[in-house]
């Protein structure tokens, strides 16, 4: 499943130590793996101002315990 790193943070991590289920630290994790490039939103579309941000808080990616996604 593609989630960005903030929804991933809401979820339970897949490896538990001492039987303490601890929340996913998205990309803190050596088990993280990134899906997708940093995406660029048009900000100003259609006009002579228009540009382009990058938005690295969209950026979608998964937990690699679990193996390779399959999307």
């Amino acid at each position: 499943m593609l989630v960005t790193e903030k929804v991933a943070k809401e979820k339970w991590c897949q490896e538990t130590f001492h039987s303490t289920r601890v929340k996913c630290v998205g990309s803190q994790c050596m088990a993280w793996r990134w899906s997708e490039s940093i995406p660029h939103v048009c900000t100003k579309c259609g006009t002579e101002e228009t540009e382009w941000k990058d938005e690295p808080t969209l950026r979608r990616g998964y937990c690699g315990l679990a193996g390779i996604t399959k999307w």
